[in-house]
């Protein structure tokens, strides 16, 4: 737990969240029309025709990721999300942190009970932190809700390649 707090305080230093500027919700809606674009490496690359943007998601087990892109393009999402039990209440905020390798990175999550499909719980993390997107593109392993019952590893194996489909997608 020490190496958590530790980790927590530096990470308020050196983390910058997404201005509000930025704030609506970029992950799709279950109304979205979401087209299968491509798969890579074990991830899934789908075009939303609805909102004319791209995403990638890799689902395991009762949790899933997804990352895409704000409207505006400028800025990038990490959406995690589990069936598990994670403590959000339907409609509070709380702070979400990952661990990349180390190096940590938080967001705001909203529960989002009922809107998600399947049961998923869980928020997103905004940035425009090229840090944030190298350690997606170039680390192996993201601890989801680290130091926390919830906790779970996504193994980034196949995500540098996914991400070049994305931004091909994105061009479609």
């Amino acid at each position: 737990m020490r190496n958590f707090m530790t980790l927590l305080a530096a990470a308020a230093v050196v983390l910058s969240f997404a201005t509000t500027a930025y704030a609506q919700n970029p992950v799709p809606d279950v109304s979205d029309k979401l087209v299968k674009y491509g798969e890579v490496g074990g991830w899934t690359i789908y075009a939303n025709q609805t909102r004319g943007d791209c995403l990638i998601v890799r689902s395991f087990g009762p949790s899933s990721v997804q990352m895409g892109v704000t409207a505006n393009r400028d800025v990038g999402y990490l959406g995690v999300f589990t069936k598990e039990d994670i403590g959000l209440q339907n409609g509070t905020k709380s702070k979400v942190f990952i661990s990349i390798d180390g190096h940590l990175y938080g967001g705001e999550a909203t529960s989002t009970s009922g809107e998600l499909t399947r049961g998923y719980s869980g928020g997103y993390i905004l940035s425009d932190d090229p840090n944030l997107k190298r350690d997606l593109a170039k680390r192996y392993k993201m601890t989801v809700f680290p130091e926390t019952k919830a906790a779970f590893v996504v193994d980034l194996k196949g995500t540098y390649k996914a991400m070049a489909a994305g931004r091909k997608c994105l061009k479609h």
